[in-house]
């Protein structure tokens, strides 16, 4: 009827175009740029865990960090995800006309999108609304050891009281991170081709490599960062450094 707000079919059909470009763009930039970011800082946990502390309290020092999590990182998350749920749902998938590795790469997509929406979600509230839903201490708070944190939400998760075995989350984090990880280092490969930024199978070669080559990276950083938080914890050894006492001058004595 006229006058009614047009419903979402309506929308996506309008502005199809549009939506798809952003949906690739926002799994690039912000969301890709994120991820990387915060695998890096998670790997220092494996060089110590003051070194882990120091680059997360700079994160959270950083000026008008809640509006850089809203639109940085919440919203752009928040669309990519929906619309690529809807994206799932409605595509009509033609995998007889593509070769095998194209087929793969279509599946393994959307099987590691819906992977990762869980996975994200369940990280969010574990850590950075751990305290809304009652799961931990409120994680972006001056004087906490992240550290310390980060590893008992890991090997000590009780979700509501139920006692969660460490090597159950452990588990499900090795797979959120390898889900993760390829839904961002394939999607970029399709980014290239997609924006026109690769042409030609030789091209599209290379860049694949290189998306390759990036997944394998963060992939490191991502299990050097569980490794660290899991292994068990070594005594703290203070080391102190000695600095040789100079012989006192001999003062003479007046008659």
């Amino acid at each position: 009827m006229p006058g009614e707000p047009p419903d979402l079919a309506t929308l996506d059909r309008r502005y199809h175009f549009l939506l798809r470009k952003l949906h690739s763009l926002s799994g690039v930039v912000p969301i890709g740029v994120f991820l990387i970011e915060h695998l890096l800082t998670n790997s220092m946990a494996f060089k110590s865990p003051d070194e882990f502390n120091e680059k997360v309290r700079w994160l959270h020092g950083l000026p008008y960090l809640l509006l850089l999590e809203i639109f940085g990182i919440f919203l752009p998350l928040a669309f990519h995800a929906l619309y690529g749920i809807r994206i799932a749902m409605t595509a009509e998938p033609n995998t007889s006309a593509y070769p095998y590795m194209a087929n793969a790469r279509y599946t393994l997509q959307r099987v590691t999108g819906y992977i990762a929406f869980v996975f994200i979600i369940v990280h969010l509230l574990k850590f950075r609304f751990a305290h809304v839903v009652g799961w931990g201490p409120e994680f972006i708070r001056e004087g906490n050891d992240y550290f310390a944190i980060t590893r008992e939400g890991l090997l000590h998760w009780r979700p509501f009281g139920l006692a969660v075995p460490g090597a159950l989350t452990l588990s499900f984090y090795v797979l959120g991170l390898t889900a993760s990880v390829f839904h961002f280092c394939n999607g970029l490969w399709s980014f290239c081709i997609s924006w026109g930024l690769t042409v030609g199978a030789k091209a599209q070669r290379r860049v694949g490599l290189g998306a390759a080559a990036l997944g394998g990276v963060l992939m490191i950083w991502g299990l050097m960062s569980l490794y660290a938080l899991a292994r068990p914890s070594a005594p703290t050894e203070i080391s102190v450094r000695a600095t040789p006492l100079r012989p006192a001058a001999a003062v003479p004595l007046r008659q």
